[in-house]
């Protein structure tokens, strides 16, 4: 399984937009955490191009999901979702091997009666609030 590709641009690429719900890295994953879809912009961005069968684990580009187990019971693993809430710093790695600082957000999706887990990653200093994103 190949790794995935990353502009030469990426760290201006995953500087938030004015609108960083607009333009947010979403990644769709099985269960098991393949990924198995993503938006037009993180498409453009990894190099990934619809149809293509086998993407990779989420774990490739987030290091630090190779240790925590994304399903627990049937829902999303209470840990990684602590986590994700809190705004914990994980990393994205690109291809050439430098880590981007992330906030990552993970929640459960069901689509033809099949659950997904939906993915969205944003910059680490895009700072939220209970409206949405604040700057």
């Amino acid at each position: 399984m190949e790794p995935a590709l990353m502009a030469p641009n990426f760290s201006k690429q995953l500087m938030a937009p004015p609108n960083a719900f607009d333009n947010k890295m979403e990644l769709t994953l099985n269960e098991l955490g393949m990924i198995c879809g993503c938006n037009i912009a993180t498409g453009d961005l990894f190099g990934y191009r619809h149809g293509q069968s086998a993407w990779g684990h989420i774990s490739e580009l987030v290091p630090e999901l190779a240790s925590i187990k994304l399903m627990y019971n049937g829902h999303i693993n209470p840990r990684l979702r602590f986590l994700s809430h809190i705004g914990h710093r994980f990393q994205l790695l690109s291809l050439g091997g430098k880590l981007f600082d992330v906030k990552f957000f993970i929640r459960e999706i069901e689509s033809q009666g099949r659950r997904y887990l939906s993915a969205m990653i944003f910059p680490f200093d895009v700072e939220f609030n209970a409206v949405g994103i604040s700057g």
